[in-house]
């Protein structure tokens, strides 16, 4: 009943707005940074039929940057057939592909690509395309104000205002509304809270892009998300590990980081932020030749955080321009991120009984997650102390977990306590793991009854990690860059007997 009412009130926004058609789709290409994964992409798009698929990166509509790429009359002719064959298919349907931003992601790269489709179309081809182009501006600002604050990406912004300034109805009330709106997606210290560095530099991307387009309609408040922008730029500049990769948290990935890191290095404005103590978030430590992230970020149901992975408290370590402790990582070679690279396993973390930390579903935020992520912050001229909790075990388990680190400024040294929190006196024996996955290309030694390692990395640095009790070595897997790597994860495997169980461990470069 719901979805036949959406469909009746859209019908007749179509019929109101039908004199706009007239509106000129020329010089709309705002485009700062290009995203667009040219080898997924390439995987696909000479398949017959392809926009049928149920794959959601399809329904993007970034195979028209791939054939704006190829050039020529191929690229032309595969894009019109591929939208007006996608428009004939899926311009009847409510739901999916016109769920979450897709409509706004087809909506700008069919105005970013307008001036190449039309190259060479004739006039009848000109007026399919600015018909799909009408209808697509039409589903976007009808879209927008039906969805929860937390729903809107970036890219409904963008395709929101640009829409509202073709159809000349936007003011600087609108302009305030979705600053608020933004605003609502970073946190203090101008992260934006999928806490994926990949997803972060692409919203930045996209706040370029919008006061590109305020810029271009001459609209007043253009200047409005300079601070935003820089704030948010300026913290882009500590999410890099020694060896210039990005920390893998929440589906981050490394096919891009080349072009973030270009696109940071001319930002001569910059000023380095300092990490202060935050309730939620990544936390860091970046002094010298080491680098620290730990993730004590409190997931929930709101879509900007639908990416999030169940690796609540897990940690990744580099120096001397090596990474040594990190997360599994990501993969979109086949379109999404397989599931079990965001299980709490996956990380570098504390795991009880082999269950995840969050209960995540494909494509949805957590539907269980901790209620509570707590952290607090030590410092002193010798050390940098983070300690983290979380209760995502509480009900099922009646436990806590805690980390305790502790960074050595002037040495080169990780010390970390774990330890397993019974709620209540409750003895029950459970079975927990503490992993950290290694880097790819690392070689190891025992030594000491198996309650040491020795380390050699892949630029012959040697590190001891050193636990208090017996450790186990591992397969492991590292995806990045959409290649996938055999690399090997320490295990600290353990028995909760009582209320408290603790395992204390240490890594130090010799």
């Amino acid at each position: 009943m719901i979805l036949l009412i959406r469909k009746i009130i859209f019908i007749r926004i179509v019929y109101k707005f039908k004199s706009l058609k007239k509106f000129s789709f020329l010089n709309l290409n705002f485009r700062k940074i290009d995203f667009t994964n040219y080898k997924q992409i390439k995987s696909f798009i000479f398949k017959e039929n392809f926009y049928k698929s149920k794959n959601k990166n399809i329904h993007t509509f970034d195979f028209l940057n791939f054939s704006n790429k190829l050039g020529g009359k191929i690229g032309i002719n595969l894009s019109k057939e591929s939208i007006f064959g996608w428009y004939k298919e899926n311009k009847n349907k409510l739901n999916f592909p016109w769920s979450e931003d897709l409509a706004a992601k087809r909506l700008i790269n069919l105005l970013y690509n307008y001036e190449y489709i039309n190259s060479s179309s004739n006039i009848i081809d000109k007026k399919k395309l600015d018909t799909v182009i009408f209808f697509h501006i039409q589903r976007v600002l009808f879209d927008f104000n039906a969805k929860k604050v937390s729903a809107v990406s970036s890219f409904d912004i963008i395709a929101y205002v640009i829409s509202s300034l073709i159809i000349n109805k936007i003011n600087n009330r609108k302009i305030e509304y979705i600053k608020f709106i933004i605003e609502l997606q970073i946190d203090k210290l101008g992260m934006h809270k999928s806490y994926n560095i990949l997803e972060h530099s692409k919203f930045i991307n996209n706040l370029n892009e919008l006061k590109n387009i305020l810029l271009f309609f001459n609209v007043k408040k253009s200047n409005q998300f300079d601070e935003l922008i820089l704030k948010m730029t300026s913290i882009s500049n500590q999410y890099f590990h020694n060896d210039g990769s990005l920390p893998l948290f929440n589906g981050a990935n490394n096919i891009f980081t080349k072009i973030i890191t270009n696109s940071l290095n001319k930002d001569t404005y910059l000023i380095e932020r300092e990490f202060t103590n935050i309730d939620n978030g990544i936390a860091f430590f970046s002094h010298k030749n080491k680098k620290l992230f730990f993730d004590v970020v409190q997931p929930n149901k709101d879509r900007i955080s639908s990416n999030l992975s169940a690796g609540t408290l897990s940690i990744e370590w580099s120096s001397h321009g090596e990474k040594i402790f990190t997360n599994c990582g990501a993969s979109e070679s086949l379109g999404k991120n397989p599931e079990y690279l965001r299980y709490s396993a996956a990380h570098s973390t504390i795991i009880l009984q082999n269950t995840n930390i969050s209960e995540i579903k494909e494509g949805n935020p957590h539907i269980k997650f901790p209620q509570s992520v707590v952290f607090r912050k030590e410092t002193n001229n010798e050390e940098e102390i983070f300690e983290g909790s979380h209760n995502g075990y509480i009900k099922k388990f009646k436990k806590i977990i805690r980390r305790k680190l502790t960074v050595f400024k002037n040495r080169n040294k990780l010390v970390g306590e774990d330890a397993v929190i019974s709620y209540k006196d409750i003895r029950d024996r459970l079975i927990f793991h503490i992993r950290f996955h290694l880097a790819e290309e690392m070689t190891y030694n025992f030594t000491n009854n198996k309650k040491n390692i020795i380390l050699k990395t892949k630029l012959n640095n040697i590190w001891i990690f050193k636990s208090d009790t017996e450790l186990t070595i591992e397969d492991s897997i590292l995806v990045d860059n959409n290649l996938t790597k055999p690399t090997k994860q320490i295990v600290i495997k353990g028995v909760c007997v009582n209320n408290k169980t603790t395992r204390k461990w240490s890594l130090e470069k010799v």
